[in-house]
This record gives C-alpha cells, structure tokens and sequence, in this order.
C-alpha cells in the first residue's frame, strides 16, 4: 500500500498542474501581460557621477498632466533605471534642486516600443547660480513672506503693453526678510520686491509698489546681477517705499430680474489697468441677504469675475466700479438667466465600453471675453445616459464647445469631437444671443483604438543642435487646423499617436529650430484600423533645409 501510495502522488501532481494551466488558459480568464520596457541613462554633474538624484517619467500626452510620475533615483555611478514601462510615449525630467541642465535640456522625450529597453537618456547638470538679498520697508524693517522676482534681460526686453513680463523665478523672503534665489541659469538678471502693475496680489497683505534692486521704480534704471555657472550674488538688496492704501467696496448681489436678493453667492474680482488685467487671489462672498465687503482694495477700475454652480440658468453680469481714494458702497453685483444650448451627444461608434464612459465626461461651453475684461463665460454639463445635454447660464456671444473629463479637463484617450450641426448645417462655434434658448444641436463624437506609430529619419545629413522635428495628424486636404493634438517627437525621430478612429489620415512633418527650418513640408497619407498598430515611415532630406530668415 505504502508503495502505490509513493507512485499515485507524482501523477495526482502532474493532473493538479495541468489543471491549472488549462484554467489560466481558458477564456475569460488570460492573464495580464507584465511590461518589460525601461528607460535608462546616467546622470552627471560635471562629468562626475551624480548618486541620489530624482529621474521621473510620464506620460507625454497633454490629457496625462494630472497623473504621477513614476520615479527612480541614480546610484553611486549616476545610473538610473524606469523598468517595467508600457509602450508610449514619454517625458523624462530630472529633479535636482540648485543644479540645472548643461545644455538648458531638463526633460526629453521617449517613444517607447513594446518591452523596448531605451538606453541613454543622460542628463549632464551644472549648479546654477544664486542671487541673495534683503528686503526693507521706508522705516528699514524687513518685510517677511514677501514675492521676489528674478526677470532676465530678454523677458524685460519682450514686454508690450498687453504682455508683462514673466519672472524666471520667484521666491519669499525669511522672517528676516532675507531672500535667496537658486538654480539660476548663467546670464544677466534684474530683481524686483513689490507688486507690478499686472500681478497677481492678495487683499490680506500689506502690498508695496515694484522697486528693483537697488532703489528704480523702473525696470530701465536697475542695475544688472550677472550669473555665472556655481556664483553666488549677495547683497542684492531692495528698498520698498510705505504700504499702499487699500479700500473696500460694499454692496449687494441680486437677480436683476426680479431685483430679489442672491444668498451665498462666491465671486472674485479683477483690476483693470489699461489693456491688461491684474487678479484678486482671494474669493468674495455673499452672505445669507446678498451682502458683501471686499477688503484690501487698491485704487483702480474693478469687474466682477461669477462662480456659479453647473446648471445654473444664471449667469453673471460684468459689474464694473472705481476705487480712487476711499472705499466704495452700494456696488449692485446682478445675476440674470443667460443663453443656453441643447442637444444629444452622438458616439460614432457601437463600443459599449466607449458609450459606458459617457457618463464620465463633460461638455464645456465657453464665449471669451470683451477685450481687457479678463476672463470668459464658461459652463458645463453632464451627458445623460440618452445622449443629452445643456449648456445654461451663457453669456451673448460665440460658444466654442468641447468635451472634457469630471476630473480631468481633457477627454480620455480616444474621444474626440468629429463635427458639429445646428439646424442640420455644420458649425466650428455656435452663436447665442442675448438670453436665447437654443436646441437641436447635434455633437458628432469619434472614438477610436487605433495606433500610428512613426519615425521621421533624416537623410543625407542630421539635425542641427536645437533643432526639432514637428509632426501633425488630419484629414486629408482639410483647410482648417486638426482638433488632434500633435504627437511629441523623441530625439531619433519617433512618436506614437493612439486613440485613433479608423480612416485615412495625413501626416505632415516638418523641422524647425537651430537656425534652420523646412521650406516645404513633407506629407503623407496612411490608413489605420481600430485596435491595429500601424508603422509609418517619413524621410527627410536634410540637404533641403533652409536657413531660418
């Protein structure tokens, strides 16, 4: 017995064993397939290893921007490893604090093939250069959690008066108004402490006239910090002149048409200065009468800007008023029903995965704003399980509509709007007048699986430094601009486009940057399939680029 036993034990084994395999193998239930991808490369500093350094990978999309990244550190060599990635397309970024990129290049793309290992992608850092000072009032105290602004000499030069400059960087002085600026890329620099005339500014602080190291209200007269690679710039001092006198205004939210009250109502407030618009970083709200103070209100022409809830037949009338030099009452802030427009999604597609995610998305509707006036009119609505929607609380003017997610403002992979009809005629915007209930609209959506993934090579020669290779998808001898937005193109030529619905599209490359450009685009034409990877080929003739005007 004891024998029969030994000799039944490796055969109920081996029954117990193909049992399992023929389980995981039976429909319904296939495993997931593990990626096998990475992407590698070395970080330096210097031409020296760099240990202990954040490398992070994402998704290269625009609609990816909300999600993480996936993240590795360097080791004692400088070498890093993102392993087990999906096929994609990709942005790279290095995260080292005081150190910045050797050739100005902190994020590179990659397009990722399956279980391709993409080896490489090195950074070569430098430290950058630090510019420190104090900040003081009139009576030279220091003036704590105070905005600095570090603008380099080519920002200040392509100011307009519709277009302020942008800082390179910013930072907040200590509680002994001390600041220090790192990180800074060799060049010549202008600091400034105190509000610009197109700032954001918050009505609960103390807020100050610009100045600019050392004592110039204007950006002309201040004197030059020049940054050079690991340098440090001290005393980079700022003089500040006494607090601005704030204001307040008072006044009522009603609905201007039955002039009754509106209770809890939030808004915010923008200051207009010539052509430019300057924001409140702050909300005022209504209480439970429809009263409201606004505090810390500098001297200037005000609008309101309306947060409404979605579905609200109501929208917002641009309320304007002038704070010269007291505070202001009696401001009538006036809510009254808006436009609106209705109609039913159409999916171009039997996918009931596809019209499952319906209800997880939004449509948008949006009428710009006068000009100087700052911000638009934007509403939303949820799409019904029936395909419908409605856009209410519009404001006169013309919609552009589009299609995003609850959470994330863009659509999910593979949605897209195809076209639009009002009256049966197709429409790129829709126009609304004054209150008027609009129906019938028709949204056409495209959902697609397909995948194009391409490669642009370059013959007879090879990119210059700082040049790059653009590429864009659209229909065939379409006049207007592709709604799809161009794919990121990797640094030997690939990029990848998915979602894709099936037909014949174009494919226009084109090659701009490092002083050269290409004349003459290169087109073209390839068909794709749902749930089918498609290869292209583009070349590129290098002898045909030209130099840039």
């Amino acid at each position: 017995m004891r024998s029969s036993a030994r000799s039944a034990l490796p055969t109920l084994l081996t029954c117990l064993c193909f049992a399992a395999s023929v389980f995981a193998q039976s429909p319904g239930k296939q495993q997931v397939k593990t990626p096998r991808g990475s992407v590698s490369g070395r970080v330096t500093i210097k031409n020296k290893p760099a240990p202990g350094v954040v490398v992070g990978l994402r998704k290269g999309a625009i609609e990816s921007s909300f999600d993480p990244f996936t993240r590795a550190v360097t080791d004692a060599e400088g070498i890093y490893r993102l392993q087990n990635i999906p096929a994609g397309s990709y942005v790279v970024t290095v995260v080292a604090p005081a150190y910045i990129p050797s050739n100005s290049e902190d994020r590179r793309n990659v397009v990722l093939g399956d279980d391709e290992n993409v080896e490489g992608i090195n950074f070569s850092l430098v430290r950058g250069g630090v510019i420190t000072g104090k900040v003081r009032d009139a009576d030279g105290h220091p003036i704590i959690q105070h905005q600095i602004e570090i603008y380099s000499l080519a920002a200040l030069a392509r100011r307009t008066p519709q277009q302020a400059p942008f800082p390179t960087l910013t930072a907040q002085t200590d509680d002994r108004g001390i600041y220090r600026v790192f990180g800074l890329a060799p060049g010549s620099y202008k600091v400034a402490a105190g509000r610009g005339n197109f700032a954001r500014y918050s009505p609960n602080q103390s807020n100050y006239s610009q100045v600019f190291h050392p004592d110039a209200a204007d950006s002309a007269n201040a004197t030059v910090i020049e940054v050079s690679e690991g340098s440090e710039a001290k005393d980079v001092d700022i003089m500040l002149g006494r607090a601005v006198q704030t204001y307040s205004a008072s006044g009522r939210v009603i609905n201007g048409d039955t002039n009754a009250p509106v209770a809890n109502l939030r808004f915010s407030l923008q200051r207009l200065v010539g052509q430019q618009v300057e924001y409140l970083n702050s909300v005022v709200s209504a209480n439970s009468r429809g009263d409201f103070v606004a505090e810390g209100l500098l001297p200037g022409k005000y609008s309101t800007v309306m947060f409404l809830e979605e579905g609200s037949e109501l929208r917002g009338e641009t309320t304007t008023f002038e704070v010269v030099d007291r505070d202001v009452t009696g401001v009538i802030v006036k809510l009254s029903r808006g436009a609106s427009i209705s109609g039913i999604v159409i999916l171009d597609t039997d996918n009931k995965a596809a019209k499952a995610q319906l209800a997880e998305m939004l449509m948008r509707g949006y009428v710009p704003p006068p000009p100087g006036t700052g911000y638009g009119n934007s509403v939303s609505s949820r799409i019904a399980a029936d395909g419908n929607f409605r856009l209410a609380g519009l404001a006169t003017g013309m919609v552009s509509i589009s299609l995003g997610g609850t959470v994330n403002p863009y659509p999910p992979k593979g949605f897209s709007i195809s076209r639009i009809e009002r009256d049966g005629v197709a429409a790129t915007r829709v126009e609304v007048k004054e209150a008027e209930q609009v129906t019938g609209v028709k949204v056409f959506l495209a959902y697609g699986t397909a995948t194009l993934r391409g490669l642009v090579a370059i013959e007879n020669g090879s990119l210059p430094s700082g040049a790059r290779i653009y590429v864009r998808l659209g229909k065939p001898g379409e006049i207007t601009p592709s709604s799809m937005r161009p794919p990121i193109v990797d640094a030997r030529g690939n990029f990848l486009v998915e979602g894709i619905p099936p037909g014949q599209y174009e494919i226009t490359a084109t090659v701009m940057g490092g002083g050269i450009n290409l004349p003459k685009p290169v087109k073209k034409e390839v068909s794709v399939s749902d749930g089918v990877i498609t290869d292209v080929r583009i070349t590129i003739d290098a002898t045909t680029f030209a130099p840039t005007p």
